[in-house]
């Protein structure tokens, strides 16, 4: 009954602490003090969790004077439960910043020699430790968790060295070998140990790469597959750290393996079948939705130097294929119209082996969807190549039937492709998806033809309730609506002239662990209760690709870009002849002053290179005479005040986790066109991305500053931005672990263009790592974005340029990172600079 927030709970436990009181059990009390100050704890508030631990001690104390049953059980609770204290206690003084203080808390009475003891001396000093009561796992498992909690706060502060630790680390699995957490920071410990190593050799073999490193250092292959073994039993075990183990694991096993052996180093070729050996075992033991979570990162990889290796990937996908074939097959089912024969070969082998399996098991009704989903794909690739003769807004299109019927098809959106939140945290796999999805009944012959300069299909699809098609035997075909439809599914159906659609899918992937981090923060009560509170979350939506350069993308509904809502706008308290009464004016590219007005501000800096002129000229030419109106939007479509209160909240909160996660991962091209507001919430929704690299972090022009309110970017868009930050710092570990698989399939890299795109593949995965490199300081704190302009143009505005300028590689608090970020995306210098197509005075 108790929740994570100590001041929503505390009516309840104050209850049952004067019942408990009343009823004499000091047990009790004491149990509800010690929950009291966890969570106090946890919520940093730590006067309160000091005072509530004290008297839970207290309690178990004197609980412990009191005559007992003959049954040790109880007096050993009692001990165990002092024992939690003592580790709380610890914890607190840790979190205080006294390291040293909760070292001596939380290691009282455990011996140095504990950690060189065999199984059976460590099995004899525990039951010595319970005067020789038979020993259980509750007093091992107290003992596990003391000495793995001092062992990470000794690896954070550096407080003793490997072999050191590496004893801990073992003695932990030794007292809880089936302990998950125990496992993956053993995995993680060893992992940081390989890339310690992996750094300081580099650097004596004159920036030797990590591959030839891994290939001729023999502790550099047992770390890997020490690291592999942690990280594979952790996951064995539990759930909680898939998105840190699960890509790590990966990475390592398939960059050891990509190492071509010669005939002198039999000792690699041995690891390395070790390792596949290692993987093969953790397929049918790990369980398969785990595996659903990294299918981007797998798919990278079907085609790998190591025969083995490949086999292995083909191995897991066709396992997690024929476990979850309704989703996973708009994962998977993109490698059988590769533009690559390898690929296609192998797409049809996972496909074949999972209908097998199918067989087998005799679920005939899957099979025939795998069977049938080459139809399905055929026919949306065909509306994707589709090239509609003049500009036709719409055309009849003839909808073919599928057997089996359309409704047995997961339709491919976001919510019903994506693992459900609780489902990572139990173990059992049921219900790994949401059961209650709407099924398609059939695709609305009418194909719209969107009017933008790639013409992508707007595909529509009737839908009916999930029990409806399963009670059904059969659906009626019909192009028009019956009377089981509860609406329609809408789908962009696109094709590529020059990217490739799987970046904007890996980019998705991304967002929505990301969501998960925001979902997963801690502490809601305290001194930055409000902040912690945030609802802060990205807006995704479903990007399946059909080959390299076609997709079905899902329709975000009630969407308008933000460029045409600010067109639509006006200012009533502005007179009706007033030229700032209208956001048209703004909004109309092709208005010839404006346009004409802004590039005669850009000449002064990149002609007369004169930027100080140049930004004053732009407040005065184009700011000044085109003021924001974005501010009445929100109240000419909102009139009742809540509803207008939460949409512009909405607008200002997911403006500033975009703004974060954008300048993280480098997203470009912000135009006033590839920003979406949602106009029934007023959240903001990003589009796909483009490679078009900025001079400024994130968009905050004068009419987004506008939506905000009075305050403008001082206030709640301050203050979610920070939070985001701090949570996007705080995982920078999970978020990198995610972020490095790219390596293997450099899409990330929204700098390449078409031409950059065939040159060879070293240079695609350098380029891959200086992104990572960059993502990676930016979570550090550094503020790395250059501007390109800088070092093009020679300014004569200033007498010298300052070269000693080291602001790009200094570390930033989050507050002060926050503040520079703002500062810099505002700046009427930087704005100045960007290309006229990208409208800055919206």
């Amino acid at each position: 009954m108790t929740t994570p927030d100590i001041t929503g709970s505390n009516a309840i436990i104050n209850t049952r602490l004067a019942l408990s009181r009343m009823a004499n059990e000091p047990a009790l009390e004491g149990s509800l003090w010690l929950e009291i100050g966890r969570l106090a704890r946890k919520g940093g508030l730590y006067q309160v969790a000091e005072h509530s631990l004290a008297q839970a001690d207290m309690s178990f104390q004197n609980a412990l004077t009191e005559p007992t049953p003959e049954d040790d059980s109880f007096t050993f609770f009692l001990q165990e439960s002092i024992g939690n204290v003592k580790l709380q206690l610890a914890k607190l003084k840790h979190a205080i910043g006294e390291t040293t203080t909760a070292l001596n808390f939380i290691e009282n009475n455990i011996p140095a020699s504990i950690f060189h003891m065999s199984d059976a001396e460590l099995d004899s000093y525990v039951s010595k430790m319970t005067r020789d009561r038979n020993v259980s796992i509750e007093s091992k498992e107290t003992l596990s968790r003391r000495i793995l909690q001092s062992t990470e706060w000794l690896v954070l502060g550096g407080l003793k060295s490997g072999s050191q630790l590496k004893s801990r680390y073992n003695t932990v699995i030794k007292l809880a070998p089936k302990w998950e957490r125990a496992h993956f920071h053993f995995g993680k410990y060893v992992d940081s140990l390989l890339e310690t190593r992996f750094s300081a050799l580099c650097e004596l073999g004159n920036n030797a790469s990590r591959l030839i490193v891994l290939q001729n250092d023999k502790l550099c292959q047992e770390y890997s597959l020490e690291s592999v073994g942690h990280f594979g039993r952790s996951l064995q075990l539990g759930q909680k750290h898939v998105f840190q183990a699960l890509p790590r694991l990966l990475t390592i096993w398939l960059e050891f393996t990509s190492i071509e052996c010669t005939d002198k180093n039999a000792l690699l070729e041995e690891n390395q079948e070790q390792m596949n050996s290692l993987i093969k075992s953790f397929v049918g033991k790990i369980p398969e939705h785990l595996f659903y979570t990294v299918l981007p990162q797998l798919l990278s990889c079907v085609i790998h130097q190591h025969a083995e290796t490949a086999s292995n990937v083909a191995l897991i996908l066709t396992s997690v294929l024929a476990k979850y074939p309704g989703q996973a097959m708009w994962s998977c089912g993109w490698l059988r119209y590769s533009k690559s024969k390898e690929k296609n070969e192998v797409g049809e082998k996972i496909f074949g082996g999972a209908q097998s399996i199918l067989k087998k098991q005799g679920n005939d009704l899957m099979r025939g969807i795998l069977d049938a989903s080459k139809h399905l794909f055929n026919f949306l690739i065909t509306l994707a190549r589709f090239n509609p003769k003049d500009n036709h807004t719409s055309v009849r299109m003839k909808v073919p039937l599928f057997e089996p019927e359309l409704k047995h098809f997961i339709p491919p959106i976001q919510a019903a492709l994506s693992v459900s939140p609780g489902a990572l945290s139990r173990s059992s796999s049921r219900d790994v998806f949401p059961p209650f999805v709407p099924r398609m009944r059939t695709f609305n012959p009418e194909l719209k033809i969107m009017q933008s300069k790639a013409k992508p299909r707007k595909l529509s699809a009737f839908v009916v309730p999930s029990t409806v098609a399963q009670r059904e035997a059969s659906l009626p075909a019909s192009g028009k609506p019956v009377s089981q439809d509860v609406g329609e599914l809408h789908f962009l159906v696109k094709q590529e002239a020059k990217g490739d659609l799987r970046k904007d899918s890996r980019v998705q992937d991304l967002n929505n662990v990301i969501n998960r981090l925001f979902i997963g923060r801690k502490g809601s009560s305290g001194p930055n209760s409000r902040r912690q509170r945030l609802r802060l979350q990205l807006r995704t939506f479903s990007v399946v690709c059909l080959t390299e350069d076609c997709g079905i993308l899902e329709w975000v509904p009630n969407t308008e870009s933000f460029r045409s809502l600010v067109g639509r706008t006006y200012n009533p308290q502005v007179p009706s002849d007033s030229i700032h009464r209208r956001g048209t004016r703004l909004a109309n590219f092709n208005d010839a002053n404006l346009r004409n007005a802004f590039q005669r501000c850009q000449e002064l800096f990149f002609v007369k290179k004169n930027l100080k002129l140049a930004a004053k000229k732009f407040h005065e030419c184009v700011l000044q005479q085109y003021l924001p109106v974005m501010y009445w939007w929100f109240i000419q479509n909102f009139s009742n005040p809540h509803a207008w209160f939460e949409a512009r909240t909405n607008f200002t909160l997911s403006a500033a986790v975009w703004s974060a996660v954008g300048h993280m991962i480098g997203l470009g091209d912000r135009h006033s066109e590839n920003i979406l507001i949602d106009t029934l919430s007023g959240e903001c929704v990003h589009g796909l991305y483009l490679p078009k690299p900025e001079v400024i972090p994130f968009r905050l022009t004068p009419n987004m500053l506008d939506s905000f309110g009075p305050c403008g970017a001082d206030g709640l868009f301050t203050g979610a931005l920070t939070e985001s930050m701090k949570t996007l710092r705080k995982n920078r570990d999970v978020l990198l672990s995610v972020l490095e698989p790219f390596l293997k399939d450099p899409v990330i890299n929204f700098s390449s263009s078409k031409s950059q795109q065939k040159s060879s593949e070293d240079k695609d995965i350098k380029s891959a790592k200086r992104s990572i490199g960059i993502i990676d300081g930016r979570l550090k704190g550094v503020y790395n974005l250059r501007n390109p302009n800088y070092k093009k143009i020679k300014r004569e505005d200033v007498e010298h340029m300052d070269e000693g300028d080291i602001s790009h590689i200094t570390q930033l608090s989050v507050e002060g990172q926050v503040q520079k970020m703002i500062m810099e995306a505002t700046s009427h210098e930087n704005l100045v600079q960007v290309y006229v197509g990208w409208m800055p005075w919206i």
